[in-house]
């Protein structure tokens, strides 16, 4: 049944010369964003935030992914293969209340070269079983030290999800002068590199 609603082939995109200056116009105030960012995380408050949402139209959510993703992401480094030997569990247990949402960063598994950091949100509501939890979300470590975290994977579904964050170098096991914070991010969790091949041109089939 869908197949037949496929556009005939040679009009597959209803592509023209008004979309391509937008688009031209688009890209290249990208290109001035990562000037002006020089490699830097550049993301409003949510006060902003909500401000840009009101100005332009569009959802708050769509707002963070779309400057999120604006920031260039850092170049994958290879120690996340080789985490090196466990050294033991740091307990956390941290826990914040939000609206109806409750966030809890658990614990902690402390390797030579990184750490494994795991989150908990849990959505509150009664009508849990109407609620999908799709968390848009980074970590990020305040502290003296500058750490680089990447998403290492989720779990769960529904009102009750888990998160893990890897970490290096890895986070001390006194938090005293260490502080987290979730901020925006991709709702794209981050793979096993992976050389990535793109299949995007038309095929036709005869």
């Amino acid at each position: 049944m869908g197949w037949s609603r496929m556009p005939l082939r040679g009009i597959l995109n209803d592509y023209n010369d008004e979309a391509r200056v937008i688009d031209e116009q688009i890209l290249r105030l990208v290109q001035q964003r990562k000037a002006l960012s020089g490699g830097r995380g550049l993301f409003p408050e949510e006060e902003t935030l909500k401000q840009l949402a009101a100005e332009s139209g569009l959802e708050v959510s769509e707002i963070s992914l779309i400057l999120s993703n604006l920031n260039e992401a850092r170049p994958r480094r290879h120690f996340w293969d080789e985490p090196g030997q466990l050294l033991g569990v740091l307990a956390i247990m941290k826990t914040t209340l939000d609206g109806d949402f409750e966030y809890m960063l658990t614990h902690s598994m402390q390797y030579e070269k990184l750490s494994i950091v795991t989150l908990e949100i849990k959505c509150l509501k009664e009508t849990v079983e109407r609620v999908h939890i799709n968390p848009m979300l980074k970590l990020a470590v305040l502290s003296e030290t500058s750490y680089e975290v990447e998403n290492h994977g989720a779990n769960g579904g529904g009102a009750h999800v888990h998160m893990q964050f890897m970490i290096s170098p890895p986070i001390p096991d006194d938090l005293s002068t260490t502080q987290f914070s979730l901020v925006p991010g991709s709702s794209r969790f981050q793979r096993p590199v992976f050389e990535e091949v793109k299949l995007d041109k038309q095929i036709d089939f005869y």
